[in-house]
């Protein structure tokens, strides 16, 4: 394999692939065909990891539009699904601009144990092919439509609030929803392209009612069970805006707070069981 990815087979067949990008991305690999579900920043040679694993033709499917889950999109040339409302922000995200700013990121990435900073970029990292990378050959998929692999059936579900587009995979023989940054318990709620808190809350009410036992989180390397979304339920019907922490994000001029699920008080409980949190914006109150 590519050294910069770590993979890891969780179930038959199917794979976890992490790096100093800090953002798994998934790879299923049935009888006749193979899907990968995001493509991270792309800093390393995705593609060629995955090529490694497996020969047979492939699927790339975005479960948003942000630059930690489709900047790697240059590096396929097949079809791109993601969802219609998402297409645009998947766009800005892969513009130019937004490249540079990226290889600035990747070359001061903070650790989330320690806080040092590091240059997570591959050596030989050619920043100029990076910079005109693109988004790749984008087509639309929406809630219902199903990837059939052999042997692997993933469904898409649309799952909006962190952004509108943002889509899940039901790994239905294995009960498994892998949902992207859609439902996490550490949920950005305050970006322009967020929903408001209602929408988040009935997203989690939708999930609640799909036959599944384990939830696949991108940023969480635990496979958890169905159970946290009453943990990330409770969260989002009490949300104490006024008592929040404050949250300086990745955008200038957008204020915004941590809130946490009563009972837990600071970051510093982020590892206790039941911990569910949102960083929101007055606005998506």
């Amino acid at each position: 394999m590519s050294a910069y990815y770590k993979v890891t087979e969780i179930r038959p067949h199917v794979y976890r692939m992490f790096s100093g990008e800090q953002v798994h991305m998934d790879l299923f690999v049935g009888e006749r065909a193979a899907l990968l579900f995001d493509t991270g920043y792309g800093y390393g040679n995705l593609k060629e990891t995955v090529r490694k694993i497996t020969d047979l033709p492939l699927t790339v499917v975005n479960s948003h539009g942000h630059l930690d889950h489709a900047c790697g999109n240059y590096q396929f040339t097949e079809e791109i699904y993601i969802h219609p409302d998402d297409m645009e922000l998947c766009r800005g995200s892969n513009a130019r601009d937004n490249r540079l700013r990226s290889i600035e990121h990747a070359k001061h990435t903070a650790d989330y144990a320690t806080g040092e900073e590091h240059n997570i970029l591959p050596e030989g990292f050619d920043e100029e092919a990076y910079a005109a990378g693109g988004c790749g050959n984008l087509v639309p998929v929406t809630g219902g439509h199903v990837f059939d692999l052999g042997g692997i059936t993933l469904r898409v579900v649309e799952l909006p609030g962190h952004t509108k587009g943002s889509i899940g995979l039901l790994y239905e023989e294995e009960r498994m929803l892998y949902a992207g940054d859609a439902l996490n318990g550490f949920l950005w709620l305050f970006l322009p392209e967020s929903l408001d808190l209602a929408v988040y809350t009935e997203t989690i009410k939708k999930a609640q009612g799909i036959g599944f036992d384990w939830l696949v989180m991108s940023h969480n390397p635990v496979i958890a069970e169905k159970s946290v979304l009453d943990d990330f339920l409770d969260c989002a019907t009490h949300v104490d805006y006024e008592n929040g922490i404050p949250f300086e994000g990745p955008i200038p001029g957008i204020s915004a707070k941590v809130c946490m699920r009563p009972g837990y008080r600071g970051m510093e409980d982020m590892a206790k069981p039941g911990f569910a949190s949102i960083v929101i914006s007055e606005e998506h109150l």
